[in-house]
């Protein structure tokens, strides 16, 4: 992306309608979607940083979409399956050459139902490369679709990585 990013450029695109607060159904079921579905954005940036493409991958149901973008709703990249999703992060944290640390945080759910949910959230990935110097590699929005399956887990069928900028050169 080149200059300055547009503020709020995700909402003015059409990729997050986020909804006024309201009360929300805060019953015990709900509660613990909410938390699980909290555990699987967790388990992705956690298995990412630490190139466990298996963790990674049971986080995605099986004809799931993995898309990334920067600045923009239009990605550059879009992956259909879970087998194209492995091979993309594979090859993508394979030309990291860095530590990468995700911090994912505002998970915010949108819409819950029994054995669907939408999802926005933040986060921010910081980078220590060769010399140990520590720096800020992305600040990231992330837009997801969830289907509870029938194991009872929360995998994702869409996963959108809105990337605000990127700190230094993009992987392949």
């Amino acid at each position: 992306m080149n200059g300055t990013p547009v503020q709020a450029w995700a909402h003015r695109e059409g990729l997050v309608h986020l909804r006024p607060l309201e009360a929300a159904a805060w019953t015990p079921e709900a509660v613990q979607a909410r938390l699980q579905i909290a555990d699987t954005f967790n388990r992705f940036a956690i298995g990412h940083d630490e190139f466990r493409i298996d963790v990674v991958l049971s986080c995605f149901a099986e004809e799931a979409t993995f898309q990334v973008s920067e600045g923009h709703a239009e990605p550059f990249a879009t992956h259909l399956g879970r087998a194209a999703i492995g091979e993309a992060l594979t090859s993508t944290i394979g030309q990291q050459g860095d530590q990468r640390r995700h911090l994912i945080a505002n998970i915010t759910v949108e819409h819950l139902d029994a054995s669907t949910a939408s999802v926005v959230a933040y986060g921010l990935v910081s980078a220590v490369g060769g010399g140990c110097e520590l720096r800020l590699g992305a600040s990231v929005l992330y837009v997801a679709d969830l289907v509870r399956e029938a194991d009872g887990c929360w995998r994702f069928t869409r996963f959108f990585i809105g990337m605000d900028a990127y700190a230094g050169t993009k992987p392949g």
